[in-house]
């Protein structure tokens, strides 16, 4: 069996200290992690200065020989990266490290979110097993894709379209193994700022296509909608005759004419 983490992609439990900076990363299990606080009695000084997981500093008694860290608002099964200021002089220990150990063949090789595309890569894929694409979006975590995995353990690849909204933009990965227990990668964040979208030609009796990926919808004279979708044109040969005004992503309205 491997031990699976996942920072950017998942690794083994790795601690890396730097001038009074020391990492580590796993996977949260809804177990309270404890990490060791050596007391140096020539200072009077406790080691540890400063907590903070996942990049948000966490609040702790400075004053004691063991913390707790309880992972308040991580969702379980979620990567953790915990990072801790210190004295120089001293080294924090985590006093059960299998609070955020996981072990698994799955492995999540890669993550990549653009403008157009989520894609990843994985190992360990077994027959049975699922991805579930979540976005961030007021405040919770929304499925907005599942696909079945496609079983191949030594490795393959995914891809999904999102829809991307203008400004910030959170997705994640969800792996569902056969028995139901599941592991999330790691949150990837886009802030996305297209150029206006446009559009060729203006008159046409089949087909509209667009500069890039956009949602829009179709307005006939009346001012009805009468077409919607996502993509990169759309066929118009069930539009009756006349002029249309066309929105992209909400906005950056323009006409053209159905012959």
């Amino acid at each position: 069996m491997l031990l699976l983490l996942i920072i950017l992609r998942l690794l083994p439990l790795d601690e890396q200290t730097l001038a009074g900076e020391t990492y580590f990363t796993g996977v949260y299990q809804g177990k309270v992690l404890f990490i060791q606080n050596p007391y140096d009695p020539t200072a009077s000084q406790f080691c540890i200065k400063e907590l903070y997981i996942n990049g948000r500093k966490k609040s702790f008694n400075p004053r004691v020989s063991a913390i707790s860290v309880d992972f308040d608002k991580v969702d379980l099964y979620a990567p953790v990266t915990i990072k801790i200021i210190h004295k120089d002089s001293c080294d924090p220990i985590i006093l059960n490290p299998d609070a955020i150990f996981f072990h698994s063949t799955f492995n999540f090789k890669e993550i990549i979110l653009t403008d157009s595309s989520l894609s990843w890569k994985a190992v360990g894929d077994k027959p049975g097993a699922q991805y579930v694409v979540e976005r961030y979006e007021g405040g919770i975590w929304d499925e907005v894709m599942t696909l079945e995995a496609k079983g191949v353990y030594a490795g393959t690849d995914y891809e999904y379209t999102p829809n991307l909204e203008e400004g910030a933009n959170k997705y994640r990965i969800k792996y569902i193994f056969p028995d139901s227990k599941y592991l999330y990668s790691r949150e990837l964040d886009y802030h996305f700022y297209p150029e206006p979208v446009t559009f060729y030609p203006k008159s046409t009796n089949h087909m509209l296509k667009f500069s890039r990926n956009t949602s829009f919808k179709i307005y006939d004279p009346e001012d009805k909608m009468v077409l919607e979708g996502v993509g990169t044109q759309v066929d118009v040969r069930r539009l009756w005759k006349g002029e249309y005004i066309i929105y992209f992503d909400g906005k950056d309205p323009g006409s053209f004419i159905k012959e």
